[in-house]
């Protein structure tokens, strides 16, 4: 369990500088063109790996499973887009917070996983540390839930999360069925297919967009690549809900990053309150 957890938050830490970097290079292409540049730079990566370690066999379930799993995963993003336009991030993003408690019950119900008491109440402080750090700095901590019944973003993004609790364990399966590196590859390659014409209808000039920012696109996607290596091996080894809780760390690794290398110190403190309950959280899940 412990080498899934350490890949898990090198996971975070991957998604922590991409961050970091995307706000640095000043990364202002549209959403459409930024998920589907995410998966487009993160096939090379993959395919370099899966020719390295050697194509595993794999049964008509793979592809039964992973061609309606690619079609969700280009839908999701596709709403994601759809609730940052309806709703301010600030009201939308603290609602991704709960998604490790969700995928407790899907987590067992769809693959029988029981999580220990400790971990348990470590996946909760690991949400609710998430939730008070992206939430409590922009005003009111509970302006999100409030927003609920009348902010069409976030019921989207309730969705998304709903979506994603199901999924998550799929990837499980899935990797089950092949390896930690043909099923993200596999699900990179369609889910592109799937969103490029999308991007196309609701992207304009998307080509000069990924031609002004095709270095940047590039480095988020092949580090991408790298990062759904790690995941993936990650829940093969340990826990989904535990692999879900551990990436959210890379939420307090971007607040301590933009501390050290943009000089945000607004709301620091109130911050790093939100950090220490996820840190906590991530012990408790860890020991």
């Amino acid at each position: 369990m412990e080498t899934g957890l350490i890949l898990a938050f090198g996971v975070a830490l991957i998604k922590g500088f991409q961050s970091i970097y995307q706000r640095k290079n000043a990364v202002e292409t549209d959403e459409f063109v930024t998920a589907w540049s995410s998966r487009v730079f993160g096939v090379p990566v993959l395919l370099a790996a899966m020719i390295y370690t050697g194509l595993p066999e794999v049964t008509l379930g793979f592809f039964l499973l992973v061609v309606p799993q690619s079609l969700v995963i280009a839908l999701t993003s596709i709403l994601i887009a759809k609730a940052y336009k309806e709703s301010d991030a600030s009201i939308v993003t603290p609602m991704f917070a709960i998604s490790p408690i969700l995928v407790l019950g899907t987590s067992f119900l769809m693959l029988g996983e029981t999580p220990s008491i400790l971990g348990v109440v470590g996946v909760t402080l690991v949400a609710l540390g998430a939730y008070v750090l992206k939430s409590g700095v922009e005003g009111d901590l509970l302006e999100p839930l409030r927003r609920l019944w009348d902010e069409k973003g976030v019921q989207i993004i309730l969705v998304v999360i709903l979506i994603y609790s199901v999924t998550a364990n799929l990837d499980k399966v899935g990797v089950n069925m092949s390896s930690p590196i043909l099923w993200p590859l596999t699900v990179y390659t369609l889910s592109s297919l799937f969103m490029f014409p999308v991007m196309v209808r609701n992207s304009g000039d998307w080509r000069n967009k990924i031609t002004t920012d095709w270095k940047p696109l590039a480095f988020l996607g092949a580090s991408g690549g790298v990062a759904v290596i790690l995941q993936m091996t990650a829940i093969k080894l340990t826990l989904v809900s535990y692999v879900v809780s551990i990436k959210r760390l890379s939420i307090p690794l971007t607040v301590l990053l933009s501390y050290i290398y943009l000089d945000e110190t607004d709301e620091f403190w109130y911050r790093i309150a939100g950090a220490v309950l996820m840190a906590a959280g991530a012990l408790l899940i860890y020991f």
